[in-house]
């Protein structure tokens, strides 16, 4: 996970002012600033250490393999990361516009909106862990990966640890996008070429969501996407 050891050692760490654990997703506050990570519902166990994380320093859980554990990391990686050169942006249009340049596009995640609308032109692979009608497995990643030009990866794979394969694995444009993904530049020099995550603009409302269950379409009055590029 040298990854994700880089970024826990570019962070100034901070103990955690709250911590929540919802049916989505999972909010950390800390010094009044949010960061979201994907739940993992299916794989979901307490953090050996619940109901003592606030006050402790929770983004070392990111490494975890327990994967609620790992979703409270992430968040606090998140809640400590303060982006810089960024521009707000409508994540989907901008995909639906760069996608006509390419032929061969992975999506990594089930992205319903985006991948209704990509281009009918294209080919279009979408791999996901849940096998919804038409899609591959994640152990399907290893071969086509490499072929696509343009890859779009959710930001769940930080919490999962797949991340640093599917960079390794990736030839063409790479964008990693969603509330999970981690606005740290040391992605760029793994692979990615542009990022798209959010900010919280309404922290308490935020963990209020996120602690009654709501999903990504509940938070949208509470967020904005912002995206970089690499230089």
């Amino acid at each position: 996970m040298k990854l994700l050891d880089e970024i826990l050692n570019s962070l100034e760490t901070k103990p955690a002012d709250d911590v929540r654990v919802g049916l989505k997703y999972t909010g950390v506050e800390i010094d009044e600033r949010i960061g979201l990570a994907y739940t993992f519902p299916e794989y979901a166990k307490p953090p050996s250490n619940v109901g003592n994380l606030i006050g402790k320093n929770v983004i070392k859980l990111a490494c975890s393999w327990n994967l609620t554990e790992a979703s409270i990391g992430v968040a606090g990686i998140n809640a400590l990361i303060k982006p810089k050169d960024y521009n707000e942006i409508e994540i989907f249009e901008h995909i639906l516009k760069i996608a006509e340049k390419y032929e061969k596009i992975g999506v990594v995640g089930y992205f319903k909106p985006l991948i209704e609308k990509l281009p009918k032109d294209k080919e279009v692979f979408v791999f996901e862990k849940k096998l919804y009608y038409g899609f591959l497995p994640d152990s399907a990643e290893e071969d086509i990966i490499p072929e696509c030009d343009l890859v779009i990866i959710s930001g769940s794979t930080f919490v999962n640890k797949t991340i640093e394969r599917l960079l390794e694995l990736s030839n063409g444009y790479v964008m990693i996008i969603g509330p999970t993904t981690i606005l740290s530049p040391v992605l760029f020099d793994y692979g990615a070429d542009a990022l798209a995550g959010v900010i919280v603009t309404k922290p308490q409302k935020a963990l209020e969501i996120v602690s009654q269950g709501g999903g990504r379409r509940n938070l949208d009055n509470v967020i904005k996407f912002i995206y970089m590029e690499k230089k």
